[in-house]
């Protein structure tokens, strides 16, 4: 709507009484007055006449002007009714949206103040976590330190077992070579009791009567019976020891039995040949001339008797021995069994690991590992050796 300026009243009554232009033209000028006045006789009807006919026209031109200004000024009026109510409205508006204003800018300070108390919360949490990344890297820092130190630790004691089972395994042929030194000693040793009951043999059928024959004849059988024995015995060893000289001992067995077993055995064969070894010269030497036959017999069968203990004893030390090498092969299998256990483990660790891509994890899992399987292969041999 187009808005016209408003003229003040008084300004309209005189716009309407003004003369016209040429009219104000020939009145206005101060220094025509004289000309004026000479032709004021000649014009002065005409002018008259003009001055009439002018003002009529002023007056009809000015009520016509007057009508429209008083249309024009209850226009405005109605106009400026409309733009009141529409200024008013425009104020109401801007009163209401001042006052969600007013509300959004607290709504928005305290939304400001809480944002400001969770950033504080977060901040502190932000620290203590920072402190518990920091203590938790030194804490893993240890651990590796520590983890490596046992690794060393293992590698070190895993050089120093492989040297004991070497020479356990030297100390293991040197035994074998000793015990086959004890068959043929035993052998030649029987083969002597043997030669010299032949010779008390041979003694006493020409020595004695006939009825003491008969005693002697079942005294010797007996000793060929046990002489059989004996024999049998020795080529049950011979084959056991050639069948240990084959196998392959284990060496955590080998580390159990080699401190027991192997002294035992040596002493008792040394026990066993000191003690026998007089008895048998005794029978080696040639009989005296008043020397009783059955004493020299009885000492023959005492003989035979405690080196078929000896014998009957290395079987039973031999038997313990197989016992302890059949258990250090289970033994073994279950630790080859727990090792590839540890190693498939170790694989799918890998796996992960390559996924995640975390080398300090990696490290720490094969570490764990690592000491692992050291507690389960070496620390029982430890304990048993």
């Amino acid at each position: 709507m187009l808005m016209l300026p408003l003229k003040p009243r008084h300004l309209i009554n005189m716009d309407v009484f003004r003369l016209p232009p040429v009219i104000e033209e020939v009145l206005d000028p101060s220094d025509e007055l004289c000309e004026m006045k000479a032709v004021m006789p000649v014009v002065t009807k005409d002018q008259e006449s003009l001055e009439q006919k002018e003002v009529k026209e002023e007056q009809a031109a000015g009520g016509e002007e007057e009508e429209e200004l008083r249309g024009q000024v209850f226009q405005l009026l109605m106009e400026l009714d409309e733009t009141r109510e529409v200024s008013q409205r425009h104020e109401e508006g801007f009163l209401e949206l001042q006052g969600l204003l007013e509300d959004e800018r607290l709504v928005s300070a305290e939304q400001a103040e809480s944002f400001t108390r969770q950033i504080h919360r977060l901040q502190a949490k932000l620290w203590s976590v920072q402190q518990e990344m920091d203590s938790l890297e030194e804490e893993k820092e240890s651990e590796l330190e520590k983890v490596h130190e046992q690794l060393r630790c293992t590698q070190e004691e895993v050089l120093l077992l492989q040297q004991g089972a070497e020479e356990a395994a030297a100390e293991r042929e040197n035994d074998i070579a000793y015990l086959q030194e004890e068959l043929c000693r035993l052998k030649a040793e029987l083969q002597r009791l043997h030669a010299s009951t032949q010779e008390h043999t041979v003694e006493v059928t020409k020595g004695l009567n006939s009825g003491d024959s008969g005693q002697l004849e079942d005294g010797f059988f007996t000793l060929t019976d046990r002489r059989q024995l004996l024999h049998k015995d020795n080529r049950d060893l011979d084959s056991k020891v050639e069948k240990l000289q084959l196998g392959d001992w284990c060496d955590d067995a080998y580390l159990a039995v080699s401190d027991t077993g192997r002294e035992q055995v040596k002493t008792g064969s040394y026990i066993t040949l000191s003690q026998s070894g007089p008895e048998l010269q005794d029978l080696e030497d040639p009989d005296p001339p008043g020397l009783n036959v059955l004493v020299r017999l009885r000492r023959a069968e005492e003989t035979s008797l405690r080196v078929q203990t000896e014998c009957d004893s290395l079987r039973g030390e031999l038997v313990e021995l197989q016992r302890l090498y059949a258990s250090s092969r289970r033994e073994r299998a279950s630790k080859e069994e727990e090792l590839q256990r540890c190693r498939a483990e170790l694989q799918e660790l890998g796996d992960a690991k390559s996924q995640r891509g975390d080398a300090a994890g990696w490290n720490l899992a094969v570490a764990a590992v690592a000491v692992a399987a050291f507690v389960v292969l070496v620390v029982p041999s430890i304990t048993r050796a």
